[in-house]
């Protein structure tokens, strides 16, 4: 089956790129071909499985696509007036726009600094980590802004729109008609958004550019650190990858104390640190510095907390999620409230 413009169809959409879930990932051989395999885990069965391909997770069936001809015969039975031409033009859009956008650009090139990142932590001694610049400076905007997307396309960024559209409407509807509608009907009501329009919602926020360069300038504000892993221990990822920590009252990617992680190989993650709350940290800007035990454990811990329902090791050292999980049972369900909303 083939779009009017010649491009294949991609049913299976992946919102994390298996380029960067292979770094987690042992190849095997078949056929001639490289098959990725991980171990992950599954927050809502719960459950360790090993041996699982890359290709089969992080992803949905026509994930970012949006049925505008559905749209239109949503808007048509609200009432909404349709102006003469639109229906047509609807047949003339691209619906698989993103996803050929994040296969022939954000997924290749824009990765590559990534690579060259991994090539220079291979090539440096233990003894030259602190001496060393790990990106050079034109290089810093490409990772800042490939971030921004990563940290906006995933499912859990859009379980968090349908939660503030859902439940935030809610809550003024609760807060504004207290005095006029019955207590009990108002706890009662369900908002519920439909699946196109969510897609839609994230569609927007995904191409909008001074969104995602917010995003970007807020990465490059804060102290850039490579975290280098030689203990036993290695960094889990997950279908949310990108994770942060507010180590003082606010949980803001650019709030005062947040510290934001990315794992780029089991061995190797960036570290972005709010500049005032860790201002001594500046001496170590844009370096390879190791990192103990404990803190590859406060990272993986984020990882399990702040995933949608994956998370991916390329060893056997899942059991800090089990055990994560155990203490926190109420991360199992996907559809947990992502906001407080009194």
């Amino acid at each position: 089956m083939k779009y009017n413009m010649g491009k294949s169809i991609v049913k299976n959409q992946h919102y994390v790129p298996q380029r960067y879930l292979r770094k987690f990932a042992v190849a095997q051989k078949k056929k001639n071909k490289n098959i990725y395999r991980f171990n992950i885990f599954d927050k809502e069965k719960q459950e360790s499985r090993e041996n699982q391909n890359v290709e089969n997770y992080a992803s949905e069936r026509y994930f970012y696509d949006v049925a505008f001809h559905k749209l239109l015969e949503e808007a048509k039975a609200e009432g909404i007036t349709i102006e003469d031409g639109i229906e047509d033009l609807t047949d003339k859009v691209d619906k698989q726009h993103l996803e050929n956008v994040f296969a022939t650009k954000v997924e290749t090139t824009m990765f590559d600094p990534f690579e060259n990142i991994i090539t220079k932590y291979t090539l440096t001694p233990a003894n030259m980590y602190t001496k060393v610049q790990v990106v050079p400076e034109e290089d810093k905007a490409t990772i800042a802004y490939y971030l921004a997307i990563q940290f906006v396309r995933t499912k859990e960024y859009r379980e968090k729109i349908i939660q503030m559209y859902e439940k935030g409407t809610k809550l003024l509807l609760r807060k504004g008609l207290k005095n006029e509608i019955d207590s009990e009907f108002l706890e009662s009501l369900e908002i519920k958004l439909k699946e196109n329009r969510v897609n839609l919602i994230h569609n927007e926020q995904l191409i909008d550019t001074e969104l995602l360069e917010s995003f970007a300038q807020i990465f490059l504000k804060h102290i850039w650190i490579f975290a280098v892993n030689e203990t036993e221990n290695l960094f889990y990822t997950s279908d949310n990858p990108l994770v942060f920590y507010g180590h003082k009252e606010h949980q803001g990617l650019g709030s005062k104390g947040v510290e934001i992680i990315f794992p780029i190989t089991p061995k190797l993650a960036l570290v972005m640190r709010e500049v005032e709350h860790f201002q001594r940290d500046i001496p170590l800007y844009n370096r390879f510095i190791h990192i103990p035990k404990e803190y590859i454990n406060f990272y993986n811990e984020l990882q399990v907390i702040q995933s949608y329902k994956y998370i991916f090791s390329k060893g056997e050292n899942l059991r800090l999620a089990l055990e994560l999980m155990e203490k926190h049972p109420e991360l199992k369900d996907i559809n947990r409230s992502r906001f407080l909303m009194g």
